[in-house]
Formats: structure tokens, C-alpha cells, sequence
């Protein structure tokens, strides 16, 4: 079930109802019951996946809660590791099974042996997995280092299942989560009042912005070998808008919902294009899994405790484990190296500027910091090429044009953006810094209203700018919505 289509509008509500609606002893079991409707609306068979894995964790978590003493450690080394490797064979099984075997093909390949024998039925990814993979092993390692068991099956179950982050996070923290299930909230109106500017907010953004972002996005990469050099960077510009409006908004969309209920779940961005490097872009960008590779990926790996050689060995890997849990494909590979690169460099820069007084105080400058920021920005937007195309020799000819790498064109800005773009995309593209010129007025105004920042920090005396703001937001969304809209970017992750 998309956020953005007519069955979540209808569904959502009931929920919401049914809940405060319910005596508090029963709302777990609603919750739990309408997010496996949510879930299995799709296709109902990977419900059967999803309660398999919370009863095979849920077993896991027990187990590593009876091995406490220094005497059993070894047996909760063993426990971990096996709840550890059923999850990654799932995870592995269902996202990686097809690059797992072209790349055994490969390289039997080189090695002049014969190929694997394609597979005689068809995988077809769920929805989420990546999400609720990530959640229980989270889980896991955190019993592992002494947390607390969770001993309700019920409230367990509802940890990964919850449907305002049960597709595409944001990734929560159990500790966080079910704490929640235990008070018995009443109904906050200035909570709820807040739950619905996020979840309008979410829809302008993904609905009126990003998916008329798509329409450029997708027809230039559609005819990239049509394309020249200032097509291409039209079309890499627009995917850095699309793509952070999608995710943004997604993330808006769950919180509302989540908060509609009392429910606080994490926040996933932090204006992350406005990050003066790529260090504090990945401490704004994807907060939940960006932390979450910190914690059970680059920790483990020995963090910094080593030399700065080892530090950036478990850098370069975290970044490498993010490309490939983003997508199975050579082209994610690439993208989270030339992550791991930029984050290498930007130590690097750090470190120099230590050394070095004129740097240090260059880089203190307020001209410095914006132009940072900029670079910051064109680097994301090249490195997203990767990340964007459908394969590596794709995002290579791609990457070849934009930086001036090939010369031949076969046809012109001009010529290419009637034919090409639309009418639509063209618009919304020409139309963007105005929209958000006026967005980022609004949210001055309103946070001035009331003297602190946020999404629609909008006191109850200002009810008539609040509804006037929304109604506006409602209007440009309806107005402006494609003829289709598609699910959002991370729906396949």
C-alpha cells in the first residue's frame, strides 16, 4: 500500500480511529493487525516472511537473554552469530541471489568454466526487507552487548510490522520503540495538529515535486545516449531534487502518521543539501542509516581505534556496505566506494587544515563555508549518477558526458528539451527555486511566529496562516499532480 494512493487515505483514518477509539490494552493488537494489512496488501505471501522472521529473532533475543554470564559467552557469541547469518542468508537470498550468481558467472568465466544454470523460478524482492532486516539485527547485537529482552511476542512483532515505517524506515531503535507501546497516551491535538501539516508536507513533496521531477529524470536517462553535456546535467540536477523531495517526503509522511497515534520515530533528514561537506552530509542525509552502519558496521570493523590507515580501511567498507545494501547491482558498488572516497578525501582535507594556519584559517571564513557547501553539492550530484542508472556502463557513459569526457552529441539542449522532457517536467524543473523560495519564506515566517524551528511550528493563534499555508500546499499538489504517480525511490530498497 503507497502512502500516496487512495487506499492509505482511506485506511489510515480507520486506523487512526479504531485506536484512540480502542481501550489501551487492545491497541497493540489493532496496530499489529492493520500493519500486516498494510504490509500484505501487496502480496499476502510475505506476511508468511515477515511473521517467520519475527518468531525466529524473537527466539534469537530469548536465547541471548538466558546467556548472560562470562562462562556462556561463547554460546552468546555462537547465538549472535547464527541469528546474525539467518537474517544476511534472507536478505541475501531474496536482493542478492541474481548479482551473487552473475557475478559466480563472471567469474567462471575468467577462469574458462562453464555457467551456473539460470534459476527455474522467479525472486521477486518484498517490500521493506532491507528495512526489518537491518531492525532485527539491530535488535540482536544490542541484546548481544546487554539490553534489555523484549518478553511480549506482541509487542515484538509490532517492532519491525509498524506501518508508518514498515517499507522504507526510517530504521528505529527497539529501545526506542517499545517503550511507547507501555503508556497509555490520550489524544494531543497540537501533536495531531503537527501529524497532519507532516503528512501534507510529505505529499506536497513527493506528489507536486518529486514525481514531476521523475518526468525529467526518467526520459533523459531513458535517451542518455540522445543526450550532450548540459542535458545530462539538467537530468543530475533534477534527480538530487527528486530523490531527496521523494525520501523527504516519505519520511514526513511516516512521522505524520506515526504521530497521529503518539507515536515519535526517528528523524531521517536535517537539510542535508546544505552540508558544508561530505562528512556532516552523511550525519544529515538518511540519519537511520547512517547511524546504523556507524554502530553495527563500522564499530565492529574497529572504528578508529586503530591507525588512520585502519580508520579509513573501516570507512571505505561501511561506505561499500551502504552502496550494496542500497541495490545489488555493480553500479551501487561504485556509488558507495566513491562514497568511502569522498568521505576519505574529506578527512584528509580536515587533517591538512590542522597542520597547515592559513588553511585552518581559510576554511573558518563564512565565503569558505558557502562555497563548501556548493562543492558538497556538485559532488553528491555527480556520485548520484551511480546511484541513478540502471547499470555501471550506463552511469560510466553517463559520468563521461557530463564531465566533458566524450565529445560527440548527437543533439541539442534546444532540440531535446521539447522532445524529450514535456511540457510538465520542463515546468516543474523552471519552476523549482521560485517553489522553494517561497517554502523557505513560509517556514522563516511560521518559525518566527512561534521562535522555534521546524517543519510548521505554527501556534494556535495563528490558525488562519496554518490553514491558509495548507490549503495553498493541498491546491499546488492537486494542480500539479502527473496523470500517474509512481512509488516512491526507496519502496526498492
Amino acid at each position: 500500500m503507497l502512502f500516496n494512493s487512495f487506499a492509505y487515505l482511506v485506511f489510515l483514518p480507520v486506523v487512526v480511529a479504531l485506536y484512540w477509539l480502542c481501550p489501551f490494552k487492545y491497541r497493540v493488537p489493532l496496530l499489529l493487525v492493520a500493519s500486516y494489512v498494510f504490509y500484505m496488501f501487496w502480496k499476502p505471501i510475505y506476511g508468511v516472511l515477515m511473521i517467520a522472521l519475527t518468531v525466529v529473532n524473537y527466539g534469537f533475543g530469548l536465547w541471548l537473554g538466558k546467556l548472560q554470564s562470562d562462562k556462556q559467552l561463547n554460546a552468546r557469541k555462537a547465538c549472535l552469530a547464527s541469528g546474525v547469518i539467518v537474517n544476511v542468508l534472507v536478505l541475501s537470498f531474496f536482493k542478492y541471489a541474481y548479482f551473487l550468481r552473475d557475478l559466480a558467472n563472471y567469474l567462471m568465466q575468467v577462469i574458462s568454466l562453464k555457467p551456473l544454470p539460470p534459476f527455474s523460478f522467479e525472486i521477486i524482492l518484498p517490500l521493506g526487507i532491507s528495512f526489518f532486516v537491518f531492525e532485527f539485527i539491530h535488535y540482536l547485537v544490542d541484546v548481544y552487548r546487554g539490553g534489555p529482552v523484549v518478553r511480549s511476542l506482541m509487542d515484538f512483532a509490532l517492532f519491525p510490522s509498524f506501518f508508518p515505517t514498515q517499507i522504507a524506515g526510517p530504521i528505529k531503535r527497539y529501545q526506542d520503540f517499545i517503550p511507547q507501546l507501555k503508556s497509555a497516551r490520550t489524544l494531543n491535538m497540537q501533536e495531531f495538529n503537527e501529524a497532519i501539516e507532516l503528512i501534507i508536507f510529505g505529499l506536497f513533496k513527493k506528489v507536486a515535486l518529486a514525481d514531476n521531477l521523475a518526468v525529467v529524470v526518467n526520459r533523459c536517462y531513458a535517451h542518455h545516449d540522445l543526450l550532450n553535456c548540459a542535458d545530462l546535467w539538467l537530468a543530475a540536477y533534477a534527480f538530487v531534487f527528486q530523490i531527496y523531495f521523494d525520501f523527504s517526503g516519505y519520511t514526513d509522511i511516516a512521522r505524520g502518521s506515526a504521530l497521529l497515534m503518539g507515536f515519535k520515530v526517528p528523524l531521517n533528514f536535517k537539510l542535508p543539501l546544505l552540508s558544508p561537506s561530505m562528512t556532516e552530509f552523511w550525519h544529515r542525509w538518511h540519519i537511520s542509516l547512517s547511524t546504523w552502519l556507524r554502530d553495527y558496521v563500522y564499530i565492529p570493523l574497529g572504528g578508529s581505534k586503530g591507525g588512520k590507515l585502519f580508520t579509513y580501511r573501516n570507512l571505505f567498507i561501511t561506505m561499500v556496505v551502504g552502496g550494496l545494501w542500497h541495490g545489488a547491482s555493480m553500479h551501487f558498488v561504485a556509488w558507495g566506494a566513491l562514497m568511502g572516497a569522498a568521505l576519505l578525501f574529506n578527512r584528509l582535507w580536515r587533517a591538512l587544515c590542522e597542520q597547515v594556519s592559513f588553511l585552518n584559517e581559510l576554511t573558518a571564513t563564512k565565503a569558505f563555508h558557502y562555497f563548501a557547501i556548493f562543492l558538497t553539492f556538485q559532488v553528491w550530484t555527480v556520485t548520484l549518477i551511480f546511484f541513478r542508472a540502471e547499470t555501471y556502463e550506463i552511469a560510466c557513459r553517463v559520468l563521461q558526458k557530463t564531465l566533458f569526457l566524450s565529445l560527440p552529441v548527437q543533439a541539442t539542449a534546444s532540440e531535446f528539451i521539447p522532445t524529450i522532457l514535456g511540457t510538465t517536467g520542463c515546468v516543474t524543473f523552471s519552476l523549482l527555486p521560485a517553489i522553494l523560495l517561497v517554502m523557505a519564506i513560509c517556514q522563516l515566517l511560521v518559525s518566527r511566529f512561534k521562535g522555534t524551528p521546524g517543519i510548521m511550528p505554527i501556534p494556535e493563534n495563528r490558525i488562519l496562516f496554518r490553514s491558509a499555508y495548507l490549503a495553498a500546499l493541498i491546491l499546488i499538489l492537486l494542480v500539479v499532480a502527473p496523470d500517474s504517480t509512481p512509488q516512491f525511490v526507496y519502496f526498492q530498497f
